[in-house]
């Protein structure tokens, strides 16, 4: 609308100062009136209007402190004395330093073409409709260059200043007085590549319009980025009279785009870089190592027990331990190598540079011993480590996913190993992994294809050496792999989470012989049953033990469910809570493996525990280590003295079940008694029944 306006040939511009003279004006409006340019500026505008209009245009001016807007009708004197009727549409000015009125501005519409005669002084009512719509026109575009939010400059065909709006102001800093005259001030030629401003130009020549990001610099000499929109305004004959220019202010939105880029390459919580760019800079490291003729190390970290963490002093907590844990990281490490977080407690570091494999392990040994210094944390004062696994390009790898998945092989091994340490990757971890896989595969299936069974162990009174029970033990009997004993599957079933269904099976299967032997006359036979430590985590035991009860109509007090101690020491509340509602459903509670966990007196007695079962590697030591003995000799006499029975595993000889008799123990197992084996042979190993 403005460039439609500015190139109107009959339009004229001006703007004057507070006592109604000329402080700027165009061709136009001096072509209009027959003056110069230069002999108008400073000239009071009464000097230019007919007798009968000078009431009129003092009452306008008086008013450009009251209204801000006034659209009126004059008749202009031409410098030949004709009149000229005229439309006059302005708009006060104002500092933008203190707000006060500076004068007006605006534009003169020459109506004699669109008058059917000569107008009466002062008067408009020979206005035509179609100088009634110029007139809107002309009121429309002041209100839209006043109160755009986009700041507005036009100049004359030299490029010189002759107006700005106030969105001008308030983004650059320079008030109208400021620019008036000068070269537009558009961009901030030292901020651009050279030639920049050359070319800008020739498009704006070559198309009257140019649009695209620029710099510019406020007043204060501040630079920011802007997006920029020139058009050419030109007269019928393509003769240039004004461009008029249109920017606002990109800092906001380039911020934001700067900040989502940030969010989209790091993590939110370290800021350190997240997968996604530290497998940018792995792919540029592996392609400077392959033309160094030197090494990188990928680095994957776990932090030991990080879960307990959260639990106990919650998630705040554990978010400043993962800060804390990733600027000792990033400061133990040089500039050259790359600190990831790849979500949870897992960090990722890549070493870039390493002349030699041995020079990896002091390099890794330095960062767990920085990382296991104490800390401050809720309150409390504590050390974590870190268990750690080493993949090294190009030995173990080539490419980025590979060496991820070797490393998460090595720490997995560094895990397994007793955490708190380091392991480079090896071809057997890989097949170990490959192995693991595909056993959590096939478990699923076996789940779905009824492959499991249980064969039971004998477990016997060493007072008179009769079997008093069996302990339930799962084995798998896979079409493919035959029969597979539990420390094959156990572990992988507990780490993929399918030992709580796999747990749950058992129970029922366990109950239901239970129950077939009762009806065959065996009404005193005791079955132990192995519970998971994720049972109690994840699984709904009570309920799960409640409706293998019902189904199978087992006797409760036959029943004796084995847990192991860690089992007790974890969410103690909710264990306990657990227990009792077994215990309120008549089951009885052994503590498996006694002896190798965090063995303590307090919770023995909590949990109403009517049996420890001493662990295998004890009892084995027996004859030939004081310590076994000594150790055998003590849990046995505690037990009595808090009335639990004891149970010895692990009785593979004649001897031992000799010491363990004069050592007072009650019961025992082993392979000296009976490996473990199907139903249907314990069975024959049984007494009748009476």
């Amino acid at each position: 609308m403005l460039r439609k306006l500015l190139a109107r040939p009959t339009d004229g511009f001006f703007v004057v100062d507070a006592q109604g003279c000329f402080v700027e004006v165009d061709d136009t409006l001096g072509q209009l009136l027959g003056y110069g340019v230069d002999a108008l500026i400073g000239r009071p505008t009464t000097d230019f209007v007919h007798p009968a209009s000078q009431a009129p245009l003092r009452h306008q001016i008086e008013r450009i402190t009251t209204s801000e807007r006034r659209n009126y009708r004059l008749d202009l004197l031409h410098r030949d004395g004709s009149v000229i009727p005229a439309l006059i549409n302005t708009i006060t000015t104002r500092n933008a330093t203190d707000g006060t009125v500076s004068g007006a501005a605006g534009f003169i519409t020459d109506l004699r073409d669109t008058c059917d005669k000569p107008p009466l002084a002062g008067h408009d009512n020979a206005d035509t409709q179609a100088a009634r719509h110029h007139y809107s026109q002309l009121q429309l575009a002041a209100t839209v260059f006043s109160e755009s939010r986009d700041a507005i400059l036009i100049t004359d065909g030299q490029r010189r200043v002759i107006s700005v709006n106030r969105a001008f102001t308030a983004l650059t800093g320079y008030s109208a007085d400021e620019v008036a005259g000068t070269e537009a001030p558009l961009i901030a030629a030292s901020h651009h590549a050279p030639g920049f401003l050359d070319v800008l130009l020739d498009e704006l020549a070559r198309t009257d319009h140019w649009n695209g990001e620029a710099w510019n610099r406020r007043r204060n000499g501040a630079i920011f980025p802007q997006w920029l929109s020139i058009s050419t305004v030109r007269d019928d004959n393509a003769e240039i009279l004004h461009y008029v220019a249109m920017f606002s202010d990109l800092s906001e939105r380039k911020a934001a785009e700067e900040r989502a880029d940030f969010l989209a390459r790091h993590d939110l919580l370290t800021r350190l870089p997240n997968r996604f760019l530290l497998r940018d800079r792995a792919e540029q490291a592996f392609a400077h190592a392959v033309r160094a003729e030197t090494r990188v190390a990928l680095l994957l970290l776990d932090l030991d027990h990080f879960k307990q963490i959260n639990d106990s002093l919650g998630h705040p907590a554990g978010d400043a331990l993962l800060q804390t844990f990733a600027d000792r990281l990033s400061s133990t490490t040089r500039d050259t190598d790359t600190v990831s977080r790849q979500g949870g407690d897992e960090f990722l570091v890549l070493l870039t540079d390493i002349r030699d494999s041995d020079d990896i392990a002091p390099i890794v040994e330095k960062i767990m011993h920085t990382l296991a210094q104490p800390c401050l944390l809720a309150g409390q004062e504590m050390s974590i480590s870190c268990s750690v696994g080493l993949a090294v390009h190009p030995e173990d790898g080539t490419d980025f996913d590979t060496l991820i998945r070797n490393a998460d092989a090595a720490m997995y091994n560094a895990k397994e190993a007793g955490r708190n340490t380091f392991r480079f990757y090896s071809q057997q971890m890989n097949e170990d992994a490959v192995q693991r896989l595909d056993i959590q595969n096939r478990l699923r299936r076996a789940l779905e294809r009824n492959e499991f069974v249980l064969h039971y162990q004998p477990l016997i009174d060493l007072g008179d050496s009769r079997i008093v029970g069996a302990e339930a033990l799962i084995r798998w009997n896979c079409p493919e792999l035959g029969m597979q004993p539990p420390g094959v599957f156990i572990p992988v079933a507990e780490d993929s989470g399918l030992i709580v269904e796999i747990g749950e099976w058992v129970l029922r299967e366990a109950c239901r012989q239970a129950r077939a032997w009762q009806d065959a006359g065996h009404r005193e036979l005791v079955l132990a049953v192995n519970l998971s430590p994720l049972q109690f985590a994840r699984g709904n035991l009570v309920e799960t033990v409640r409706e293998a009860l019902a189904d199978s109509g087992a006797n409760p007090a036959l029943i004796e469910l084995e847990i192991t101690e860690n089992v007790l020491v974890k969410d103690t509340e909710q264990v306990l809570a657990t227990v009792r509602q077994l215990h309120a459903l008549g089951l009885r509670l052994a503590i498996d493996d006694f002896g190798t966990g965090y063995s303590s007196l307090a919770y023995l007695r909590r949990f109403a525990v009517e049996k420890l079962k001493i662990d295998q590697s004890f009892v084995r030591d027996l004859p030939t280590d004081p310590d076994a003995g000594a150790i055998v000799r003590a849990v046995i006499q505690m037990a009595k003295s808090l009335k639990i029975a004891v149970l010895a595993e692990g009785v593979e000889t004649a001897d031992i079940a000799h010491d363990l008799r004069l050592l007072g123990c009650d019961y025992a197992q082993g392979y000296y008694f009976g490996r473990p084996m199907p139903a249907d042979a314990f069975i024959e190993r049984l007494p009748p029944p009476r």
